[in-house]
C-alpha cells in the first residue's frame, strides 16, 4: 500500500469509528446515519482497491474509474441541492403561515380591546 492510502484507510477509519460512537450514544437518525457509514466505507474501498473501481466503470460503460467518481459526486450534488432547495421552499410558506396567524390573532386582539 502507498503512504497515501495508509493516511487516507486511517483518517477514514476514526471518521467510521466516530460515526459509530455517536450511533451508541445517541441511536436515533438511523437512516442518515447507516447512509454516511456506506459512504465512509465505499470510500474506503476505492481508495484500497482503486483496480476494483475501474472494474465497475467499465462494466457501466465509463472508461475511468475517476470519471465514475465525479459522475456520481455531480448527481449526489444535483439531488442534495433539489432536496434542500424544497426544505427552504417549505419551510418558507411555513414562516408566512405563522405571519399571517399571527397578525391577524393582533388584530383580533386589538379590535377585542377596542370594543
Amino acid at each position: 500500500m502507498t503512504p497515501f492510502q495508509w493516511l487516507a484507510l486511517t483518517a477514514l477509519g476514526v471518521i467510521l469509528l466516530a460515526e459509530l460512537i455517536g450511533w451508541v450514544r445517541r441511536p436515533g437518525f438511523g437512516f442518515a446515519r447507516t447512509f454516511r457509514c456506506l459512504i465512509w466505507l465505499g470510500a474506503g474501498v476505492a481508495i484500497y482497491d482503486p483496480n476494483l473501481l475501474q472494474a465497475i466503470a467499465s462494466a457501466v460503460g465509463i472508461t475511468r474509474g475517476a470519471d465514475l467518481v465525479f459522475y456520481l459526486a455531480v448527481l449526489a450534488f444535483l439531488g442534495v441541492s433539489f432536496y434542500f432547495y424544497s426544505r427552504y421552499v417549505r419551510l418558507q410558506t411555513q414562516m408566512t403561515e405563522l405571519v399571517r396567524h399571527i397578525a391577524v390573532s393582533e388584530a383580533r386582539r386589538g379590535k377585542e380591546q377596542q370594543d
